[in-house]
C-alpha cells in the first residue's frame, strides 16, 4: 500500500491556518474567502446581517512566523446602517487577549462566542466547547526541523 506523504512546503504553508479558520466558519455556516491583505493572508466571513468578519495574522510589521503567528486579530464590519465596526480579538502584545497568542483554540472560542451573541446557527456539536471544536477543525502543527 502507497502512503502519501505531505510536502515540508505544504505542512508549512501559512494559508492552512487561513483554511483551518474557513472551515471552523463554514461549519456555522458562513461563506469565507482567504484574500492577501498588507503583509499576509486574512479571512473575510460574510455575517447574516450583512457585515463581515475579518480575520488577520500582524500585518504591519508582518509576522516573522507566517506559519504559526505570534498574535490574531478579530474585526467585526457593517457599512450600513446601523454601522458597525468592533474588535471581536485581539492577542497582539498590548491587546485585551494577548495572553493567548497566536493560540487558534481560543481565536475560535472569542469568535464562537461573538457569533452565538450574535445570533449565528451553532455547529451540530453545540455541547463541546469551543477549545473542543477549533481541536476537530485545525490541521495537524507542522514538525520543526531539530
Amino acid at each position: 500500500m502507497h502512503h502519501e506523504t505531505p510536502s515540508r512546503t505544504a505542512a508549512s504553508d501559512p494559508r492552512r491556518l487561513q483554511a483551518a479558520l474557513c472551515s471552523a466558519l463554514g461549519q456555522r455556516g458562513l461563506e469565507c474567502t482567504v484574500e492577501y491583505g498588507l503583509s499576509d493572508y486574512i479571512v473575510h466571513a460574510e455575517l447574516p446581517d450583512g457585515g463581515s468578519l475579518i480575520i488577520s495574522p500582524p500585518q504591519e510589521p508582518s509576522s516573522e512566523h507566517p506559519e504559526s503567528p505570534e498574535s490574531w486579530m478579530v474585526t467585526r464590519h457593517r457599512s450600513v446602517e446601523p454601522a458597525v465596526y468592533e474588535v471581536v480579538y485581539d492577542s497582539e502584545p498590548d491587546g485585551p487577549h494577548a495572553r493567548y497568542g497566536g493560540n487558534v483554540p481560543d481565536l475560535l472560542a472569542a469568535v464562537d462566542a461573538r457569533l452565538d451573541q450574535l445570533g449565528v446557527p451553532p455547529r451540530q456539536e453545540q455541547e463541546r466547547s469551543g477549545k473542543e471544536r477549533a481541536a476537530t477543525v485545525l490541521p495537524p502543527a507542522p514538525l520543526r526541523p531539530r
